[in-house]
């Protein structure tokens, strides 16, 4: 009976400590940090000769729960559907680039989230997009821009 309370307990503080990893502010140098480092992953992924190793270490600092919106481009995806998307680009040589696609003009870092003005570089538009954060991964992207 004490082990059965035992690793009730221990499952309780667990759960705890997960929820308040998820629910603690963000400095904002972590997030500009965290942005950029998704960023990069971003670009990494999209590469002429990319792996499936780029795509998983992007999905990484996904939460399980991460979307990515554009209405300008659809709507709303989940992060299934964009990693079987990504795996099958990589798996079939799509990703071309030989140069990173966005370059981080601007980092507005907010309660959990930043405002993102990216450059993309082939084609010189500037990006708005918003990245939220659970703890220290990316929950959703929201994108303004067509």
């Amino acid at each position: 009976m004490k082990m059965k309370k035992l690793f009730a307990l221990v499952g309780l503080l667990i759960c705890l400590s997960c929820y308040a990893d998820e629910s603690a502010e963000l400095a904002p140098d972590e997030i500009k940090t965290l942005v950029s480092e998704v960023n990069g992953a971003q670009n990494k992924m999209m590469m002429l000769g990319s792996k499936m190793d780029d795509v998983d270490a992007l999905f990484a600092m996904y939460s399980d729960d991460f979307t990515y919106i554009h209405e300008a481009y659809g709507g709303t995806y989940s992060r299934e559907l964009l990693y079987g998307n990504a795996s099958r680009n990589v798996k079939a040589g799509r990703y071309k680039l030989t140069r990173d696609r966005y370059r981080i003009l601007n980092i507005l870092p907010g309660l959990n989230a930043a405002a993102v003005e990216r450059l993309e570089l082939d084609s010189g538009k500037v990006h708005l997009s918003v990245f939220e954060f659970k703890g220290k991964k990316v929950s959703k992207i929201t994108e303004y821009w067509k």
